[in-house]
């Protein structure tokens, strides 16, 4: 795991940090008569909390008392986004690599992670591997009962007919333990493996990396847009050695608006995204937009796709936060959280959606590059920001 910035934390709870953990609604009454019934104390039902607290906190408390206090406490964690890549390798009878040699390696893995107290479950149907991950993260910017986050994760590996669609939920935990398992892969079939994920890294054109997120959201296959509720539009800074070069306003000098978030309705007409894209500097990055499954029960999809890193448009990842049902005709204004199923059928058809995208963007910026990328030739083969949001 990644070396944190923050800590160490208090070796022991003071009295200060029990007393206003108590006070705190989220630790319920029959947690507060269980820390007391443990001392063979009885507590009348109308002492107030506060004056329980106070008496409490006074006392010498164990770990048993911390855990009970925490567990309540505790941060609940969010969804996190999922992210996709394709890997492909060649064992060594020159065959493609197979589930079972991949399973070689998941185990290989499953004694490491448990070993260090977390906890890995295996499942298999048919072709399908999926390594479900429960851990523990440390977070000391947080209050001492709140500090200690358990978390679930997920490593899916799914056969195709050039190899396999690795899925996993995207964060610095889950992706160290990807790339650890590909490494033990590697060693199992003693071959390297190719691996390739969605990015706009060799796409450097501003204008196609929006083009990106229009056509994610606009024809994912299947799927209607209704409407785009969030737009993160990215500038990078420039480099120190270019501003050198140029003639630059004292006044503009330090000057620099790298990140404009706009969240609401119809985010895609607005006139200052139109403004801002119009521009050759800034380009989409994130995007949060409704979708209407076209031929089914009519419900509506909040789905976002982003890149983690904007710069260069890698880490792609995506998520279906939630889903607002079709309720007698009408679409309800509560959002409940997606099924299983609704996951992981949407997750197939953005990550196909994307693949698709990224390969035709390749071959059209390679035209404008071959053709010296001037204004007519890119307007020749660019949508203008208008077209894309009718």
């Amino acid at each position: 795991m990644r070396k944190s910035t923050h800590g160490p934390s208090l070796y022991y709870a003071t009295d200060k940090n029990v007393f206003d953990a108590l006070n705190q609604h989220k630790v319920d009454v029959p947690t507060v008569l269980k820390l007391f019934e443990r001392r063979n104390i009885v507590i009348g039902k109308k002492t107030p909390r506060e004056d329980l607290a106070r008496y409490f906190s006074r006392l010498t408390h164990d770990y048993y008392d911390h855990r009970a206090i925490a567990s309540r406490l505790g941060v609940v964690p969010r969804r996190e986004r999922i992210t996709t890549m394709d890997v492909i390798g060649t064992s060594s009878t020159d065959e493609l690599l197979s589930t079972d040699e991949l399973l070689i390696a998941i185990e290989q893995l499953k004694v490491e992670m448990e070993s260090a107290g977390d906890v890995v479950q295996i499942t298999r149907h048919e072709e399908k591997l999926t390594v479900e991950v429960q851990y523990s993260t440390v977070d000391y910017k947080r209050s001492e009962f709140a500090q200690v986050q358990v978390r679930d994760g997920i490593i899916e590996f799914e056969k195709t007919e050039k190899g396999f669609v690795v899925r996993n939920t995207h964060n610095d935990f889950l992706e160290q333990a990807r790339d650890s398992l590909l490494g033990k892969v590697e060693k199992v079939i003693d071959a390297p493996l190719s691996r390739v994920a969605v990015s706009l890294f060799d796409i450097p054109s501003v204008k196609l990396r929006s083009k990106f997120f229009h056509e994610l959201a606009m024809s994912l296959p299947g799927y209607s847009r209704r409407d785009v509720t969030d737009v993160y539009v990215y500038k990078p800074k420039p480099d120190q050695d270019l501003k050198d070069g140029e003639d630059t306003n004292e006044e503009d000098e330090g000057a620099h608006i790298e990140r404009v978030f706009l969240r609401g309705s119809g985010v895609s007409r607005s006139q200052l995204l139109n403004e801002l894209l119009d521009e050759d500097d800034y380009y989409i990055v994130k995007m949060g937009w409704l979708a209407t499954e076209a031929m089914n029960d009519g419900h509506v999809y909040d789905i976002e796709a982003v890149f983690a890193n904007p710069k260069d448009c890698t880490g792609f990842s995506f998520i279906l936060s939630g889903v607002f049902p079709l309720e007698n005709g009408k679409i309800s204004s509560r959002k409940r959280t997606p099924t299983k199923e609704e996951i992981d059928k949407i997750s197939r058809v953005i990550e196909a959606r994307a693949r698709s995208l990224i390969s035709s963007l390749k071959e059209e910026y390679n035209i404008l590059d071959a053709g010296g990328c001037n204004a007519n030739k890119i307007s020749l083969v660019l949508y203008s920001y208008s077209q894309w949001c009718r």
